[in-house]
C-alpha cells in the first residue's frame, strides 16, 4: 500500500532531511587531536582540554598511561597528533626514534616517597619500605618514568638490589599506585610531588637525596601527524593561554 504525502508533510521530511545532514556534515567536519598523556598530568589536560574545546571547538582526544607504554603504543599505531612524556628521558627516545617534530618542556616534577596520610607505619627513610608488613608499590620502571626514576635513584644510592626485593607490588602508572595508597592496599610508594598534593590520603616523605632527580614533563608533535598546525596551537595553548596556566596553578603544577 503506497502512502500519499502532503505538501506539508513533503516540506517536514525535507527539513528534517536537510538538518540531518547538517549534522552528519558537522561531525565529519569537527577536528579532534590525539593526545598521547602521561598520567601525572591527566587532571590538568583534561581541564585544559575542556577550556581549549570551548574556545576553538577543537576536540582532545587524551590517551592516558605509562610514558613507556605510550611511546610503545605510539611506535606500533603511527598515528596521533602530541606525545606529552612525564620526563625528558622518553621525549629523548621518541627523538631518537625519528617520531617527533618539535617538542617544549611544560612542568616540573619531583619522585617523592609517600605513605598514608598521618605516616601511621611511621616510614621516615627509603630503607623503612623493608620493614616487617610494610606494603610497598612502584610504576613499572619499564613503563612509567616515575618507575624508571624510583630505579634510578636507588640504584644510584646503593639501595635497589635490597629494595626491590620488598617490593609488593609494581603497577602500569603514577595514577595506580597513589591510588592504591589511597585505599590502604599498600603502605608506602613513590610517586611524583603534584599527583601526591592531590590527595588528602597522602603525606610525602621529605627525602634529600630525592630532591636531586627533578624531571620535566615533555610535550611532542608527532612526526605523523596530519595537523601540525593545530597540534602547535594546542600546545601554545599549553604554554601561554591565560585559562590554561590558571589551571596548571590550581591543580598545584609548577610550569617549567
Amino acid at each position: 500500500m503506497l502512502m500519499k504525502f502532503t505538501g506539508t508533510t513533503r516540506v517536514i521530511v525535507l527539513v528534517c532531511l536537510f538538518f540531518l545532514m547538517i549534522g552528519c556534515n558537522n561531525k565529519q567536519n569537527q577536528k579532534t587531536l590525539l593526545v598521547y598523556c602521561a598520567a601525572v598530568v591527566k587532571p590538568v589536560l583534561e581541564e585544559v582540554a575542556k577550556e581549549y574545546y570551548k574556545e576553538t571547538g577543537i576536540q582532545i582526544d587524551l590517551q592516558y598511561g605509562g610514558s613507556g607504554t605510550l611511546l610503545a603504543n605510539i611506535r606500533v599505531a603511527k598515528q596521533g597528533d602530541l606525545y606529552l612524556s612525564a620526563d625528558a628521558s622518553y621525549m629523548q627516545q621518541a627523538i631518537a626514534y625519528n617520531i617527533i617534530q618539535q617538542s617544549k618542556p611544560l612542568v616540573a616534577i619531583t619522585p617523592v616517597l609517600v605513605v598514608s596520610a598521618n605516616n601511621p607505619k611511621n616510614i621516615t627513610t627509603i630503607k623503612d619500605v623493608c620493614k616487617k608488613g610494610i606494603r610497598f608499590g612502584i610504576a613499572n620502571p619499564d613503563a612509567a618514568s616515575v618507575g624508571t626514576v624510583t630505579k634510578k635513584i636507588l640504584q644510584e644510592s646503593g639501595n635497589w638490589d635490597a629494595v626491590k626485593k620488598c617490593v609488593y607490588v609494581q603497577m602500569p602508572t603514577v595514577s595506580d599506585v597513589a591510588n592504591a595508597i589511597k585505599l590502604n592496599t599498600i603502605d608506602a610508594g613513590v610517586i611524583w610531588d603534584v599527583t601526591a598534593n592531590q590527595y588528602k590520603e597522602i603525606d610525602a616523605i621529605e627525602l634529600a637525596n630525592f630532591k636531586q632527580y627533578k624531571e620535566h614533563a615533555v610535550i611532542g608533535v608527532l612526526k605523523w601527524s596530519k595537523q601540525q598546525t593545530e597540534a602547535l596551537k594546542f600546545t601554545e595553548f599549553l604554554l601561554q593561554n591565560a585559562k590554561s596556566k590558571s589551571v596548571f596553578k590550581k591543580l598545584g603544577y609548577k610550569m617549567y
